[in-house]
């Protein structure tokens, strides 16, 4: 089974769903939208079983409204992530009522500004912990946007939340040819997940090579605490079954069960809901 772990999906009928641009990112929205029904063809025609919607914050901010649709819409492939404030007091209460919405499994904390912007640092603030616990309570996953800079902080609210499963996007935009340790320090947290996705596999095609950057990242967390994901469409300089095929090319070295695992069976058992 393989599992695209981060895919993003926008509205043709904006007058139903709106964007809300959060100034975060480019304007991948805009260039290259795909739609939930579009996307279902693009993974099926490439041998993909099913993906994760992750809500697109760049395109709708905190308007959850499509990805929840589009992944009720679509049961038989797949299962939506949403985004809240994690500032706003009121999130709790917001994620309790996402999490009964159909195929709702988790939220994204996006701990990334707008580019020239100061970084949120709010990740590790314990103000922001109502949040995990309704994610404890209920039993949602948890994605972590942020950059390599505030890696210290995740690793402080992993701490604080051991029991509750995190998989950090886009291996915290480490820099793997030269500060792979920086995200390798992290890998004795028992409760993380590395997502590779897209980004990480073409930014180290050049350096060390996409294979031997998957092989590292496997060897220090073990392959059934990574997971593959295409970024498709904000990823868009290629087609997706490209993106797919460079997934499996990166995953050529590793033994056929490890390889099973990062390519599907660990997103399987973090989603079970797809399996």
């Amino acid at each position: 089974m393989v599992i695209d772990t981060h895919t993003h999906v926008v509205a043709p009928d904006q007058s139903r769903f709106p964007l809300h641009p959060s100034g975060v990112g480019s304007t991948w929205y805009r260039e290259a939208p795909c739609s939930a029904d579009e996307l279902a063809g693009l993974v099926a025609g490439a041998g993909v079983d099913a993906a994760v919607l992750v809500q697109a914050f760049g395109a709708y901010s905190y308007d959850n409204s499509y990805v929840i649709a589009a992944a009720a819409e679509r049961p038989d492939c797949f299962v939506s992530v949403a985004i809240v404030d994690a500032e706003d007091p009121q999130s709790p209460a917001t994620l309790r009522t996402l999490a009964r919405e159909p195929r709702c499994t988790g939220v994204r904390l996006f701990s990334i500004g707008a580019a020239g912007g100061r970084q949120p640092t709010w990740l590790d603030d314990p103000r922001t912990f109502g949040v995990w616990e309704v994610c404890g309570e209920l039993g949602l996953r948890v994605v972590v946007a942020c950059l390599a800079e505030h890696l210290g902080r995740l690793r402080r609210v992993l701490e604080h939340f051991p029991e509750q499963r995190v998989v950090l996007d886009h291996c915290g935009f480490v820099d793997m040819s030269r500060n792979a340790g920086d995200l390798y320090a992290l890998a004795t947290l028992a409760n993380l997940h590395c997502k590779v996705t897209s980004h990480v596999l073409e930014a180290a095609s050049g350096s060390a090579g996409a294979t031997t950057v998957l092989e590292g990242v496997v060897a220090e967390f073990g392959a059934n605490r990574v997971v593959w994901g295409s970024d498709f469409p904000q990823t868009h300089d290629r087609p997706y079954h490209e993106l797919v095929a460079l997934a499996r090319r990166a995953c050529a070295n590793l033994s056929a069960a490890d390889r099973d695992l990062v390519l599907g069976g660990t997103a399987r058992s973090l989603w079970p809901e797809l399996a």
